[in-house]
């Protein structure tokens, strides 16, 4: 895959550079640009050009043919999206190929969660590792321990993670809030392969650690322990041993979690008053709008990284399709022929009436209570 990527992106720079046309002009993952959750027939690759390939893509020339016709001998072709962005796209979008680029987007996707979420709300994390658990050994050890968190918080744990370095032997530390007092679990994670087993002495450190903290232990690996040590670990009565069946287990509870939370966030004893609140003024924070779609959204979960927002249908109240002003129709009724439904996930920044969304490849801010007016010739 990579090599096809950076082939395409040979043949275009050539062209570019051989034609006069290369300037202010380079390539880019797509994820990286867009920011938001993959589908299927993903771009392989991205350009961006303010320069002339963008302006030949837009224009045309007598010289794109050639970049058309020597992108084709690989089984590729590029489409403008817009002024200045360019989708390089398999010409056979049902390949097996294809299906190893959707495949590696969603891998890039759930990283970028990871990365972004302390409890993924759309439970696209937990649902991804519960039904490929090999991938476990593919994150980098920082983004182990913050799935492992991740985990933890969506099942209604708090959670830290440690620094990194100079941890004492503790990656992340796991709590259950009580009135009779916190349940504090200390968490070693080792990433390893299943050829690098888990020996006694470093369960015993854990061991030892938890001890001290008066806390209780668990040890986390994708790999396996040796042969006397599941035995020591229990006797001493401290330690929980686990490795990736029981990590998958956690994704899945965590992902089923998380879809009858989505599930409880649409029906209409939810939906209803939430939407009636809006009409009268009191929730418009939880409605966002897209300027540049006249849409609106409804937000039925958020937490400080991320948010689920549902598509709601709007209403004309003046002018035309092309310029005019929209209202949300707030009667409980969904947009659903979008692509995977009317839910979609958002990343989320900033709090308050400063908060903005990113998801589906478009800009949300909270509405305002007004009509939301659009111009698509300006």
């Amino acid at each position: 895959m990579e090599a096809l990527i950076a082939q395409a992106q040979a043949i275009t720079e050539r062209w570019g550079r051989k034609h006069d046309l290369w300037q202010d002009t380079g390539h880019k993952e797509p994820l990286e640009h867009h920011d938001s959750e993959p589908g299927e027939g993903v771009p392989i690759a991205l350009l961006y050009s303010d320069g002339g390939v963008g302006r030949s893509l837009n224009e045309g020339c007598v010289e794109i043919n050639e970049l058309y016709e020597e992108l084709e001998r690989i089984g590729v072709f590029i489409e403008l999206q817009d002024s200045c962005i360019a989708h390089y796209y398999l010409i056979n979008d049902e390949s097996e190929r294809q299906r190893e680029f959707d495949r590696r987007a969603r891998w890039k996707w759930t990283c970028r969660l990871i990365e972004a979420d302390t409890a993924d709300v759309s439970g696209d994390i937990y649902a991804y590792f519960a039904e490929r658990p090999e991938d476990f050994h593919r994150l980098p050890h920082r983004a182990f321990e913050e799935l492992i968190s991740s985990i933890f918080a969506a099942r209604g744990w708090k959670t830290r993670i440690g620094p990194g370095t100079g941890d004492g032997g503790v990656d992340v530390r796991v709590w259950l809030e009580s009135p009779l007092g916190d349940s504090l679990t200390l968490i070693q994670a080792k990433r390893y392969a299943e050829s690098n087993p888990i020996g006694l002495e470093a369960v015993a450190a854990l061991e030892a650690h938890s001890r001290r903290e008066q806390a209780n232990g668990l040890f986390i690996t994708t790999s396996r322990y040796l042969p006397g040590t599941s035995d020591w670990a229990s006797r001493e009565k401290v330690l929980t041993l686990a490795d990736k069946s029981d990590l998958q287990a956690w994704c899945h509870e965590a992902s089923q979690i998380a879809l009858r939370e989505k599930a409880h966030a649409l029906a209409l004893k939810s939906l209803l008053p939430l939407l009636h609140s809006v009409r009268e003024g009191h929730a418009y924070g939880r409605l966002v709008a897209c300027r540049e779609r006249a849409s609106f959204c409804v937000v039925l979960k958020e937490n400080a990284t991320g948010a689920l927002l549902a598509n709601l249908p709007s209403e004309l109240i003046a002018g035309d399709a092309m310029r005019g002003a929209k209202m949300p129709v707030l009667t409980g009724q969904l947009i659903d022929g979008m692509p995977g439904g009317p839910v979609f996930r958002a990343i989320k920044k900033g709090t308050g009436d400063n908060a903005y969304y990113w998801g589906h490849g478009n800009y949300y801010t909270p509405w305002d209570g007004q009509p939301l007016w659009y111009d698509t010739w300006d």
